[in-house]
C-alpha cells in the first residue's frame, strides 16, 4: 500500500516519540511549483544537473532533517529539475532519476505509479542501516520532482514525506489532471480516474476487518473498520474505531491522496500512520492526540471478520 498532507498554509502534525516531539509544516515554494510537507523550514541548494544527453540543467535542492531520536529521523529532500530548455529530454528524466536512486541501495521496491494522476516512479531501497522512499514524477510544466525520504532502517517508512508532493500551478492551486509528459507509446496507461478508483479499492480491501493485537481479543479489537465515507477535506476515507487500554478513538482512514496513510480523528487531526503488510498484518504508529504515547502495534487480522 502507499503508506500514506494538509492545512493550508502550515499544518501542525505532531509527531511524537518518547525522546522528542516536533512540528512538521506544509512547505509551499511558489517559484519551483510545489508543495510538500517537511519536518521544518528546509534550506535551498542549486547544483549543477547534467541530462543523459549531456546538456546541462540546474537543480534546485531543498532539504529538511529531522532530529535524531525523533519518530521520523531523517533526511528529507525534494530535488525540482526545469527541463524546459530540454524538453526533448523528458523522456529519459524518470530512469536517470530512478537510476541514480537504485545505486543507493538493494531494491525493494521499483515501479510505474501515479500521484494526484501524474505519472510517476515510485522506488524502495535499503541500506544495512536506512531505508529510501523516493517518488519521481514529470509535470506539464515541464519540470522533474525527485521525493526521497531517508531514515533509519529501524524506524516506519517515510511514505507520508514520500506521498506528500503536491505539483502547483501559477495561481498556487493544486494541479490534480491526467498528465503523461514523455510517456513510452507502449506504457499502459496507470492514472486517471479508473487507476484512483481502484487504488482506493485496493487500500480499502486491505485494511478492512476487525484488527487485534497479536495473540488478543478480537471482541475487543484493537482496530475496528467501518463505512466508506469522505473526509472533511472530502478525501476517500474508510470509518473505524481504535480501542487500546480502554481508550476508544474513533475516526477516519485516509485511503488515497496526499493524506493517504492516516488516520485521523473526528475534529481532522491526524493521531496515527497505518501501512499494512503482507500476511494480514497491519501497523498502527501513534502520532499526536491521545494515542502520543502508546506503542507502535503491528495487527493481525481477526479470522471471519471480512465477512
Amino acid at each position: 500500500m502507499r503508506a500514506v498532507s494538509i492545512i493550508p498554509a502550515i499544518v501542525a502534525l505532531f509527531l511524537s516519540s518518547a525522546a522528542s516531539a516536533q512540528v512538521w509544516e506544509e512547505y509551499v515554494n511558489r517559484e519551483s511549483f510545489f508543495q510538500v510537507n517537511f519536518p521544518g523550514e528546509p534550506t535551498m541548494t542549486e547544483v549543477p544537473y547534467r541530462t543523459v544527453k549531456g546538456t546541462n540543467l540546474t537543480a534546485r535542492v531543498f532539504t529538511a532533517i529531522a532530529p535524531a531520536g525523533s519518530v521520523t529521523e531523517g533526511t528529507y529532500k525534494v530535488t525540482v529539475i526545469d527541463y524546459s530548455s530540454a524538453q526533448g529530454e523528458l523522456g529519459d528524466a524518470i530512469e536517470q532519476a530512478r537510476q541514480a536512486i537504485l545505486a543507493k541501495g538493494a531494491a525493494k521496491y521499483d515501479g510505474r505509479e501515479n500521484l494526484d494522476m501524474h505519472r510517476s516512479w515510485r522506488i524502495t531501497v535499503e541500506t544495512p542501516r536506512s531505508r529510501i522512499l523516493g517518488e519521481i514524477l514529470i509535470a506539464a510544466n515541464n519540470r522533474v520532482y525527485i521525493v526521497e525520504g531517508e531514515t533509519p532502517i529501524a524506524l516506519p517508512p517515510p511514505a507520508q514525506f514520500q506521498a506528500s508532493i503536491q505539483v502547483l500551478n501559477d495561481e498556487g492551486v493544486r494541479i490534480r489532471t491526467r498528465t503523461e509528459v514523455a510517456a513510452p507509446q507502449n506504457e499502459a496507461a496507470n492514472v486517471g480516474a479508473a487507476a484512483n478508483a481502484a487504488e482506493v479499492a485496493r487500500v480499502v480491501a486491505a485494511v478492512s476487518g476487525a484488527w487485534r493485537t497479536p495473540g488478543g481479543n478480537c471482541q475487543a479489537a484493537y482496530f475496528k473498520s467501518g463505512t466508506r465515507g469522505k473526509s472533511p477535506r472530502d478525501e476517500d476515507a474508510l470509518g473505524g474505531t481504535v480501542t487500546n487500554s480502554g481508550t476508544t478513538i474513533t475516526g477516519q482512514l485516509i485511503v488515497v491522496g496526499a493524506r493517504e496513510g492516516q488516520f485521523v480523528d473526528g475534529n481532522d487531526r491526524p493521531i496515527f500512520l497505518f501501512e499494512n503488510k503482507p500476511g494480514d498484518k497491519l501497523t498502527f504508529t501513534p502520532i499526536g492526540g491521545p494515542a502520543a504515547s502508546w506503542p507502535e502495534v503491528t495487527l493481525e487480522l481477526c479470522p471471519g471478520s471480512r465477512g
